[in-house]
């Protein structure tokens, strides 16, 4: 989580590390955890989750945004490397041709 102050700077707020990609997991965290860690002033003023392509993170939030009034405002998108990065790197890149520089020929693997 990411608070970003009235000056504009951005600071860390929370950071988790969940292992176990269980739907009522996530869901107990995001419901009952940040309500007793943040207050429901602050879950209120919540704008935006960015999350992975994990289902149990991004659609559990979801049924939280419809389910409770304190995340309404908030909305759910994917982080830019889930989003952007893997679906060009797999549908797009490989279409792309090769070039050669100065008879050298570029390395598109990653």
């Amino acid at each position: 989580m990411a608070v970003c102050s009235p000056t504009g700077k951005t600071f860390p707020g929370n950071y988790t590390i969940i292992p176990s990609a269980k739907k009522w997991v996530f869901h107990a965290i995001y419901c009952l955890a940040f309500l007793s860690l943040y207050g429901e002033h602050i879950c209120l003023l919540n704008q935006l989750v960015i999350t992975d392509e994990e289902d149990a993170e991004y659609c559990s939030f979801e049924t939280l945004i419809l389910t409770h009034e304190m995340f309404r405002s908030s909305t759910v998108m994917l982080c830019t490397f889930h989003a952007i990065w893997q679906p060009f790197k797999r549908d797009i890149y490989h279409l792309l041709p090769s070039k050669k520089i100065n008879n050298w020929k570029v390395d598109r693997t990653y």
